[in-house]
């Protein structure tokens, strides 16, 4: 009897055993399978007609798999110039009732992206303006190539009405540009003569980035014109304090206004500070330009010249050979091999300004790099000293 039910245990568990492996094998056989439908980027793209993406469009079900490979086709395209071709994938997946409202989404922004690289630019910024409605990464997207593209076209009043219906994504980026867009409006309220406007645009502006140098550089330059010399010279120092390459733009309306406040010895002290900090050689300049006129060249040249000992270029000694020759002084040896050394150990050409996020050289400062459009990242281009010096 127990043999019996030994036997019939046995079977049973063989029986289990063969129906589990077999059914793992299959399910294995089944995942190993690759459609035949699904051709590769590769082969696509090398096709001259749309044969290959016409299949690949009429599946009857699409899985993730076959979404991202839409997707990365469509980027293909559109990496290669083939707007059209990528637009008529996209529209044709977009049109399908089958795919998760998160897909569609993923889509139609792809879909924007073919549209302004095609240079339909209202469609894109259609597109872009509903999935202001999306959530997520989509959204902060959205909300990055809405305004680009409408800092391209100009239209700084749409980005701040959109800011102002709370339509952008929170990002610290968008907020930097939204406020050089309030100052943009700003500035042209200044043209106008619309100061209260200007006032309250850059106190918007101030309220969206509280890092925004360029709001007090507008009501600096507003006080400035304005003949309020001490209130300029406020906002011009509290633009630096919050970005210290805000100078380049203003450097010599600073010194006019503590000219026009006789307050020459407040000058020299914050023009040493930024030389200290930033290298700057234009602050470096007038700041021997102010102590030449104060207390004479005899104070200023020796100076300079041990200035541009540590930190040669090419602006500071041409700015020494002119306060030379301005107030007809001589050098002697000593000084003379010092400006030897000088002229030997400075590059043969440098940029002024050059941007720290894409490396865009420029010979004038610029709010948005004209390259990577991005804003305030073009800075003061400060050249490295040679570490090998004459041995006198």
């Amino acid at each position: 009897m127990m043999d019996s039910a030994l036997v019939y245990i046995l079977l049973l568990t063989g029986v289990a055993l063969g129906w589990t492996f077999g059914y793992r094998f299959a399910q294995q056989g089944k995942k190993s399978e690759k459609p035949d439908w699904i051709p590769s980027i590769e082969y696509l793209l090398a096709e001259s007609n749309d044969a290959s993406l016409a299949k690949l469009l009429n599946v009857d079900q699409i899985d993730d798999d076959a979404i991202d490979l839409f997707l990365k086709l469509g980027r293909s395209l559109r990496e290669k110039g083939e707007a059209d071709r990528a637009i008529h994938l996209h529209q044709a997946l977009f049109a399908r009732a089958d795919l998760p409202r998160s897909t569609l989404h993923l889509l139609e922004l792809e879909l924007a992206l073919d549209y302004s690289c095609a240079g339909l630019l209202d469609r894109a910024e259609k597109l872009y303006v509903e999935l202001l409605e999306s959530k997520g990464r989509v959204h902060e997207q959205a909300s990055r190539y809405l305004v680009e593209l409408l800092e391209e076209e100009g239209e700084w009043q749409r980005i701040f009405d959109l800011h102002k219906q709370r339509k952008f994504a929170s990002l610290d980026l968008l907020d930097r540009r939204i406020s050089h867009a309030v100052c943009e409006l700003a500035e042209r309220a200044v043209v106008r003569g619309d100061y209260l406007e200007t006032q309250n645009l850059c106190r918007q502006a101030l309220k969206i980035d509280s890092r925004c140098a360029r709001a007090f550089v507008v009501l600096a330059d507003m006080a400035y014109h304005q003949g309020e010399y001490r209130e300029a010279i406020r906002c011009y120092l509290k633009a630096v304090d919050l970005d210290d390459q805000a100078l380049v733009r203003i450097l010599d309306r600073l010194v006019l206004a503590f000219k026009a406040v006789d307050d020459s010895k407040g000058l020299k002290e914050h023009l040493q500070r930024h030389w200290n900090l930033t290298h700057y050689v234009p602050a470096l300049i007038a700041t021997m330009e102010s102590l030449a006129s104060e207390e004479g060249p005899n104070q200023a040249i020796p100076q300079l010249l041990a200035e541009l000992k540590n930190h040669p270029s090419n602006q500071g000694f041409f700015a020494l050979v002119e306060l030379v020759v301005q107030h007809r002084q001589q050098l002697d040896k000593s000084q003379l091999l010092v400006v030897y050394d000088i002229l030997r150990r400075i590059v043969a050409s440098e940029p002024k300004f050059v941007c720290t996020n894409c490396g865009f050289k420029a010979k004038e400062p610029h709010w948005r790099c004209p390259s990577c459009k991005n804003w305030s990242t073009v800075t003061a281009f400060v050249p490295a000293p040679p570490m090998a010096k004459l041995d006198l």
